[in-house]
């Protein structure tokens, strides 16, 4: 039997028993209570745990609330099928070790791993990352160094850019580039998809982007809840989608009221901040007729102008 298990075995004598002593740890396991007072005292020196002894029950027990051991099964399995899942995925973790997935398997309770097939883990969309292509841009990043890209915009239009590399950023599905553009002398974000070409450069980038500067520039553009200024906005999630939405944390400063409406019934009212309502918008246009943004007055009338749009050119005859 492991350490691991012995650990596991003493925090759960203790919580359901109040106390665990060194010869019922050593009879269980079949090792010498010697052992068993290693892994008492590595309780205490690598975990921490307020684990001490009581003479008169000749035992151990904790003397404050220690809760390391709480469902830490359960935690590294699902940790391990999020990892594995996402190694399958090579735009998610282009370079990860698969030692590294081995070692957090060894760490799951024995008894546990027969339920890795038992549970899945899917990701939604994403976009194939080029490796070599990120390869290239994480070594002028790492050097300082400017590269010469052939980038496609939105609009699919060709343009030759001459940037230095300064942080990645994945996300929802999506590998970007945070750079200093040479040319136009400021931040810009580069969408990796969209680089179709790069050449490394010996030269030296001009300015070097300090992390400060680098995180307000992520604060300020990534996330349609990030951002030291943004409007509350109001939506309303009908039935039947509403008994859905009030259980999904959309923003941790967000605000659940429930209501029912004369026409459309049941509804759930979500209230939070939001800093880009594009974004925002397409979360909304998910939920089709069961959602409705309310306020404020202008992102309201952008929310109907798209299904206004989408009405004109799919469902009116020319």
């Amino acid at each position: 039997m492991s350490q691991n298990e012995r650990l596991h075995y003493i925090d759960t004598a203790i919580r359901e028993k109040g106390v665990v002593t060194l010869q019922e740890v050593a009879t269980k396991f079949e090792v010498t209570p010697r052992t068993v007072k290693r892994d008492i005292e590595y309780l205490r020196e690598r975990m921490h745990a307020p684990i001490q002894y009581i003479p008169h029950k000749k035992g151990y027990c904790y003397s404050l609330p220690f809760d390391y051991f709480t469902y830490r099964n359960e935690r590294m399995l699902l940790f391990y099928i999020f990892l594995t899942r996402l190694i399958e995925s090579p735009t998610h973790f282009p370079f990860i070790d698969r030692a590294v997935i081995d070692s957090i398997k060894k760490s799951i309770k024995t008894s546990f791993l027969p339920l890795i097939s038992r549970i899945t883990y899917e990701i939604e969309e994403w976009e194939e990352l080029n490796i070599e292509l990120f390869s290239k841009l994480f070594a002028a990043m790492r050097d300082g160094i400017i590269v010469i890209i052939q980038y496609d915009d939105v609009k699919g239009e060709h343009s030759t850019r001459t940037i230095a590399p300064e942080h990645f950023i994945h996300y929802e599905g999506r590998w970007y580039c945070i750079a200093y553009d040479e040319n136009k002398k400021g931040i810009r974000t580069f969408l990796l998809s969209r680089i179709k070409k790069a050449q490394l450069d010996a030269k030296k980038s001009s300015k070097r982007l300090s992390a400060e500067e680098i995180q307000k520039y992520i604060q300020s553009t990534y996330g349609i809840y990030k951002g030291k200024t943004g409007q509350a906005v109001c939506i309303r999630f009908y039935e039947p989608v509403n008994n859905i939405v009030k259980k999904q944390v959309w923003h941790r400063e967000q605000r659940i009221k429930e209501g029912n409406h004369p026409q459309f019934g049941a509804y759930v009212e979500m209230l939070l901040p939001v800093h880009h309502p594009q974004e925002l918008m397409g979360k909304v246009l998910r939920y089709g007729k069961y959602a409705e943004i309310v306020s404020p007055g202008d992102i309201r009338q952008q929310w109907l102008a798209a299904i206004e749009e989408a009405y004109a050119r799919y469902c009116v005859q020319k």
